[in-house]
């Protein structure tokens, strides 16, 4: 797993923008509700064409985990580079400069796309795109 239930949470409460929900993508299934098990709700579920059919307001409803270039696009122009050194990743953005870490791109992107959004709140801008 790439990105954890609470980080994922974390993008949905900030308001990450989600393009459009995909198969092969991961999501965290509320904590309650639905005919989700327990595993599901702490691993997260890999989307299938059926679940897109038959629990699209479920995965709405819980936590959906963006991949790297879905991260990328949402920082827009700010983003500045990815890079891994020794297992450990780091994304970087232009302006405001920040550089977060993590243990996979899509845990450090999604880190910088939350920087930005709130170095954008606290300084009454638009954050990134989406």
């Amino acid at each position: 797993m790439t990105i954890t239930r609470d980080l994922a949470r974390e993008l949905k409460t900030a308001g990450f923008p989600i393009g459009a929900y995909r198969v092969g993508h991961v999501f965290y299934p509320l904590e309650r509700g639905g005919e989700w098990s327990e595993n599901s709700r702490r691993h997260g579920v890999t989307i299938t064409p059926y679940d897109l059919d038959e629990h699209m307001q479920d995965i709405r409803d819980g936590y959906y985990c963006p991949d790297a270039a879905d991260l990328i696009e949402a920082c827009g122009e700010r983003f500045a580079r990815l890079w891994v050194s020794t297992s450990i990743w780091t994304a970087e953005s232009k302006e405001p400069r920040q550089s977060v870490l993590g243990n996979s791109a899509e845990e450090a992107m999604a880190k910088l796309w939350l920087a930005l959004t709130k170095s954008a709140s606290s300084h009454g801008a638009a954050a990134c795109e989406g």
